[in-house]
């Protein structure tokens, strides 16, 4: 007892010194680590999101392709609901080639390096972009298929990526300034798709290819500007290039070589603290770390289910259905991913100063009304056809595109690394990868069929009313405060929560001392599970 309590306050002592040191050193990035976070996010993650909506009001165009091409196959073509059917299904393919692409971002990053593996990404991606466009002029559907699901294995590895890559090149005290530019310019690819895609523009039967054509352009002329940055340091390190990681530092930190080995100094002190580094298995074997995982694996399964996936999809369609016509709902779209971007800017400058249990519990809420006056505004449109409605679905739709960029937007990348720890890290955000590109999948796969059986209203509100409500009653009872916590204080958090019996055997014990020894036996299996004291202090 009295040597856990001693390891109770050392590590807090560890952890107010870190924090105090953190504050001291708060400070804006550079105006180089700005033009390497812009030039390697529009590089990587910007194709996460320019992919996510090109097929969005383009759709059309696209259904077009796919009936002209399997018309010789099938006498004449298919019926609406079929091609929509199995046009659903190719939107949603672009997961799985997300998904596999996850699995591949640790083995990437370790074997060629952060810098390098963008090139792998990137050359796939313009392979992908090359089957797209090529399918269009062959022509053939099938290869159209297979182009998506190449194209989602290069943005799910430019996203993790780009992402890693900053976060080891940004000085710590710019880290989480840096970091959201990553979440931005995903924002950034939205409205670019959105607009490149219209029917204006490029989204007609005849060039829509165009579409991929300027994503390509984007790619091979952001990507070119990425061999004059130097590797990222934690790389270099790892690999024993002391003096190019020094020379690495120098260039990120702009800083004189004398004080870039200060920093190399305290980059090995952290990987040496984080040696202990745990499978995805080891996330569901250990107790420890399975149940506060779960609760990240809730916030992306809520986020996933909250019908952002069909907005980024479908949004022209649906606001097609509510009375607009083609220029209207064409615009409203750009409009849409507008709002998300400055709300996800605006997300940037509130993530920090406010706590992550509000943000999610309001944003969550928010977006749980604003489903409900969608779901609402639609059913009436259906029943009384009137026109205004169309209107005041794209003002709801806003709304909750800036409720989703508050919270669960950007929360959803890191929370699961602050429920777990350092050394669990990747693994917990694998399993919450896995599940935000399987329930994209079944989502966007189900939309469409479920509309043509049901109707839009009424499968609006199955799917992302009924999940996102279950999801907040659960997190209000299990999701601990984690901004600045390790993984002792965050085991802390969690027993101060509100009680309710259904949530957590644990929490039904009301004497304070039982209580308190609870927690401090689940800090004694942290040490366990981790190895040693100083990893588990390290805030992240």
């Amino acid at each position: 007892m009295f040597e856990t309590g001693t390891i109770r306050i050392k590590t807090t002592q560890v952890t107010t010194a870190d924090s105090r040191h953190e504050q001291r050193m708060v400070e804006a990035p550079s105006f180089r680590m700005i033009c390497v976070a812009v030039i390697t996010s529009i590089a990587g993650s910007f194709h996460f999101g320019f992919n996510l909506v090109l097929t969005n009001p383009s759709q059309e165009a696209f259904l077009s392709f796919m009936n002209q091409t399997l018309a010789k196959r099938f006498d004449g073509g298919l019926s609406d609901n079929t091609l929509q059917n199995i046009w659903s299904f190719v939107v949603a393919i672009l997961f799985l080639g997300a998904l596999a692409g996850s699995f591949c971002i640790r083995f990437i990053a370790d074997w060629v390096g952060r810098k390098n593996g963008l090139y792998i990404s990137i050359a796939a991606g313009v392979l992908g972009g090359g089957m797209a466009i090529a399918s269009k002029f062959i022509p053939l559907f099938e290869l159209y298929i297979v182009s998506r699901i190449v194209m989602g294995w290069s943005v799910s590895v430019s996203l993790g990526l780009s992402a890693l890559f900053l976060s080891e090149a940004s000085p710590k005290q710019n880290r989480g300034a840096v970091g959201m530019m990553t979440g931005t310019c995903v924002q950034l690819g939205t409205v670019c798709g959105s607009v490149v895609a219209m029917p204006q523009i490029f989204g007609t039967d005849d060039l829509w290819w165009c579409i991929y054509a300027t994503e390509i352009g984007i790619m091979l002329c952001f990507g070119a500007a990425l061999p004059f940055f130097p590797e990222s340091p934690g790389f270099l390190i790892q690999r024993g290039a002391t003096e190019a990681a020094t020379k690495s530092i120098a260039y990120y930190y702009n800083c004189e070589e004398v004080e870039a080995q200060k920093h190399l100094n305290e980059i090995k002190e952290e990987q040496k603290n984080s040696t202990r580094k745990f499978k995805m298995m080891d996330v569901v074997i250990k107790r420890s770390l399975r149940d506060k995982a779960f609760i990240g694996v809730v916030v992306t399964f809520a986020m996933s289910f909250s019908g952002v996936a069909v907005i980024n999809a479908f949004a022209f369609e649906i606001l097609k259905d509510t009375g607009l016509n083609v220029l209207e709902a064409s615009l409203a779209n750009d409009a849409i991913s507008v709002v998300s971007m400055i709300s996800s800017i605006i997300a940037a400058v509130i993530v920090d100063r406010n706590g992550r249990r509000p943000l999610l519990l309001i944003s969550f809420a928010g977006i749980l009304f604003c489903n409900l006056i969608i779901f609402g505004l639609m059913f009436t449109f259906y029943q009384y056809g009137y026109h205004v409605l169309g209107f005041i679905l794209i003002c709801f739709i806003c709304i909750f595109t800036f409720f989703f960029a508050l919270g669960p937007g950007p929360l959803c990348y890191f929370i699961n690394a602050e429920l777990v720890g350092q050394a669990a890290r990747s693994a917990a955000q694998s399993w919450a990868s896995v599940i935000q590109m399987l329930s994209r999948f079944v989502i966007v796969t189900a939309f469409l069929p479920m509309k043509n059986q049901l109707g839009e209203a009424w499968s609006y509100l199955i799917l992302f009313v009924a999940p996102v409500a279950v999801s907040l009653v659960y997190l209000y009872f299990s999701l601990p405060e984690t901004k600045n916590k390790n993984p002792f204080e965050v085991e802390e958090a969690i027993e101060d929560l509100p009680k309710f019996p259904l949530c957590g055997g644990s929490r039904r014990v009301y004497d304070r001392k039982q209580s308190e020894q609870m927690v401090i036996t689940r800090q004694m299996q942290l040490v366990e599970d981790y190895g040693s004291i100083e990893s588990l202090s390290y805030r992240l």
